[in-house]
């Protein structure tokens, strides 16, 4: 019943700190990286070897048949030795070398990003074969080199085994691999048990993105390296399989058929490893492998669902229009800072018809206050008479005291949205605007870090642009607020919202910081100084709590 009593700005206040505190703090538990808990090292060969299909959380019940009584060994094949040879294929995006121990990737360098994807001494897209006998890897195998200009093949010839990588490189972030074999195998696997490198300075936050991915008709089932503590495995017809970083993704999709199982740990780092099993295998199998920035448009044209990697939540059409809206703004000013700048200038601009009524509700709920007032003296016994007629007041004079609140519940999506987009989106890694703020995707930290000991907020950043945000919220607040005695909670709020913001991107603390400068404005033009407040005092503004009711 009180709550029905309280003023507009009050409601709007409370409701909005709700609103925004619940969703931040939630994405903080949601987001958080969950490690994965202390292994037994395994040595190379234990890591690269391929392993039966388990049943998995994600995935539907793996076939029986398909499923191997006892783990296969592993053991490497046995060829003459020979020195390793590295062989380097590129574009004007991408470099690659390749070993001809066991035809290997051993490094991908992204020239855009200046980022190497693949780990320290590691290696992927080995391969390990199942053969009568059992299973043999591949390696550590010498093979022989045929390289051109934009295409590279290992062979190797044992016993009654030959097998044939072959790999070309296309003009962006793809690979060609064609697997050839000849003699007795009965399957092979792709190894991608390295994983994909830690690319970003905030290891903690990075790991919370690592996830595996297995494409299986229509569904796309996505994996958490939180969920992969205990291996799992799905014998599925999976159309593509891969593993993702924060901004980079490894995805290996089959051309012409399927994969007959996959297998995917989190590694002891955190990360996510996996093979991907081809049974009784053609002559030669193709595979085209992406190795590259999670950019939307240029997964989305594989039109296989890769785009979906990038994790934009619940508002995913508004974010991915919002993307599409700030590269625009972009490629116009030149500049990602800016381009957020204009961003909030144009939102603001087409918000302003509901926050003009929400400013135009509480200019007169501060008019009605002295009748309120009256009200709580004359029914202060009686509160349910109190609520009656004040209910009546906010009727007679055609005021909704949670008017103020459809401005937030409206924008609330798209705030949200472009959190999603400055978190997630490889456009903003390590864009900026200038001065100190030379990344939009992390918080601004231009006065170092809270204490680690800190409930809720240690280790969070301390920078400029949270300290304005949180200034420009709280003079907001003060100029509309029409219930004073309630001071303490006006301040209070703007600052534990700040609070949570610490650890916020910097170009979502720039918006918000932005959009209040411009509400504090509005506020200034309709309140002291624009046309509606001129018109007010020419109709002298005690009117509605001295004159009669309307009829």
């Amino acid at each position: 019943m009180r709550n029905q009593q309280e003023t507009s700005s009050s409601l709007t206040t409370i409701i909005g700190f709700v609103l925004v505190a619940a969703i931040l703090i939630l994405s903080q538990v949601f987001l958080r990286p969950r490690q994965a808990p202390p292994k037994p090292a395994e040595t190379p060969t234990q890591q690269a070897q391929p392993q039966p299909a388990q049943p998995a959380e994600t995935v539907k019940q793996a076939a029986p048949e398909l499923q191997p009584a006892q783990t296969p060994s592993l053991a490497p094949l046995t060829v003459e030795p020979a020195h390793e040879s590295i062989v380097t294929l590129e574009n004007d995006l991408v470099r690659i070398e390749f070993s001809n121990f066991g035809g290997v990737v051993r490094s991908v360098w992204l020239k855009k990003y200046k980022a190497e994807i693949v780990p320290s001494g590691k290696e992927l897209l080995g391969t390990a074969v199942e053969l009568p006998q059992g299973w043999v890897s591949t390696d550590a195998t010498p093979m022989q080199v045929a390289a051109t200009d934009s295409s590279v093949s290992f062979t190797v010839r044992a016993e009654s085994l030959t097998l044939t990588k072959t790999y070309t490189l296309g003009k962006d972030y793809t690979l060609d691999h064609r697997v050839l074999i000849a003699g007795t195998a009965r399957a092979f696997a792709l190894d991608g048990m390295a994983g994909l490198a830690l690319t970003e300075k905030n290891v903690k936050e990075g790991l919370a993105h690592f996830h595996f991915y297995a494409k299986v008709g229509k569904k796309l089932h996505q994996t958490p390296a939180a969920k992969l503590r205990n291996p799992q495995g799905a014998c599925d017809a999976a159309e593509w399989v891969g593993v993702k970083s924060k901004y980079f993704l490894l995805a290996v999709i089959a051309c012409a058929r399927t994969f007959d199982s996959t297998y995917a740990i989190s590694l002891p780092d955190g990360r996510v490893g996996f093979d991907a099993v081809v049974k009784n295998p053609a002559p030669e199998t193709q595979f085209l492998v992406y190795l590259g920035p999670i950019e939307y448009e240029r997964l989305r044209a594989f039109g296989l669902g890769l785009d979906n990697v990038l994790g934009l939540g619940w508002t995913r059409p508004i974010a991915v229009a919002m993307l599409w809206f700030l590269r625009l703004l972009h490629s116009v000013v030149g500049n990602w800072g800016l381009a957020i700048i204009v961003f909030a200038i144009l939102m603001k601009l087409v918000f302003y018809p509901l926050t003009r009524t929400q400013t135009k509700q509480m200019r007169q709920m501060q008019l009605l206050q002295p009748k309120l007032n009256e009200l709580k003296v004359k029914y202060k016994n009686d509160a349910q008479k109190l609520n009656t007629e004040t209910m009546q007041l906010y009727r007679l004079y055609k005021i909704n005291p949670a008017s103020g609140c459809l401005p937030l519940l409206v924008q609330m999506p798209v705030f949200w949205a472009l959190y999603a987009v400055l978190r997630n989106a490889i456009e903003m890694r390590g864009a900026a605007l200038g001065l100190w703020l030379n990344d939009m995707s992390v918080p601004d930290a231009l006065f170092g870090h809270l204490p680690q000991g800190l409930p809720m907020v240690g280790g969070a950043a301390i920078g400029l642009v949270p300290i304005l945000m949180g200034v420009s919220s709280i003079a907001q607040t003060l100029m509309t607020s029409t219930d004073k005695k309630n001071l303490a909670m006006t301040i209070i709020m703007p600052v534990f919202i700040t609070l949570i913001f610490l650890n916020m991107p910097s170009g979502l603390q720039l918006y918000w910081f932005l959009y209040n400068v411009l509400s504090v404005g509005e506020s200034l033009i309709a309140m002291k100084g624009g046309l509606p407040w001129r018109k007010s005092k020419n109709r002298k503004e005690v009117s509605l709590a001295t004159a009669p009711p309307p009829k």
